[in-house]
């Protein structure tokens, strides 16, 4: 071996050595960074929100309006159905923030209420009128379900559906809004609105009994019964009411659609 060859060994196993170590940090180096990059991206990415449990009955006031049962009618002769069925008519109405409206006890007072033979008064009055009359009717709804701590659950047309914790805060509601459409000035074209309320209070289970979506139909069941210009309520909601305060002009046994059964239905007395 000469002493070129002695001297370059010693060089040449060095650098070999460095090649080595130097490999090995840069692949340690580049497997941390993958690892920060993957965490940042799990930070940077959207948390997952976590489902809600079903509520048990005893936790169970968000069903003040959660669930509308299916409610349709095609039937009376064809008649067109009302604002009244359709808005019953939707399902699965998911709505926690409702969940103050309930009353101690559990229950929930539904109101409905629609104008009487809207569609024959919208072609009477033409669109442009009875638009305009849709807003002065809407905010007397509004003003009435605000002063009474009520809460607007869904609006169709000239339809209301309305959640209250008691009966007596529907009942005042719906009386409010009876006397201020009566105090409208006559002969005007608002003079020529009628409307129909009907209530009915029940209890609100989580979703899987259905039994909210029974009184959601029954409420509109009970609000198909009234005139126009008539306050109907159910026993449910009589039973609530101070005789002193509200006054039943008259009392009916009616059988209502799809729900077994006789049951009655009371008007109030709003223009004393």
């Amino acid at each position: 071996m000469s002493i070129l060859e002695l001297v370059l060994l010693p060089v040449v196993a060095l650098l070999s050595a460095a090649w080595v170590v130097t490999t090995v940090l840069w692949l340690r180096a580049r497997r941390k960074a993958i690892g920060l990059r993957k965490r940042l991206d799990q930070v940077e990415q959207p948390r997952r929100r976590r489902r809600r449990l079903v509520p048990t009955p005893t936790q169970a006031v968000r069903g003040a309006v959660e669930t509308a049962i299916m409610v349709k009618d095609h039937g009376l002769g064809g008649v067109l159905r009302s604002s009244i069925e359709d808005l019953a008519g939707w399902a699965d109405v998911e709505r926690p923030d409702l969940v103050r409206i309930a009353a101690l006890d559990g229950t929930v007072t539904i109101l409905f209420s629609d104008i009487e033979d809207s569609t024959a008064l919208n072609h009477e009055l033409g669109d442009r009128a009875w638009v305009h009359l849709l807003q002065r009717h809407d905010r007397i709804v509004h003003r009435a379900v605000q002063e009474h701590g009520g809460h607007v659950v869904k609006t169709q047309g000239d339809g209301f559906m309305v959640a209250f914790g008691s009966p007596e805060q529907a009942v005042r509601a719906a009386i409010d809004v009876q006397r201020d459409i009566a105090m409208v000035r006559p002969g005007s074209r608002f003079s020529a609105v009628n409307v129909r309320i009907g209530a009915h209070r029940g209890s609100t289970v989580h979703r899987d009994n259905d039994l909210f979506g029974r009184n959601v139909a029954h409420a509109a069941r009970v609000a198909s019964q009234a005139e126009g210009g008539e306050i109907l309520v159910s026993d449910t909601v009589l039973e609530q009411l101070d005789e002193q305060d509200f006054v039943v002009t008259d009392s009916r046994e009616v059988q209502l659609k799809g729900i077994p059964g006789s049951h009655h239905v009371h008007a109030i007395d709003w223009a004393r």
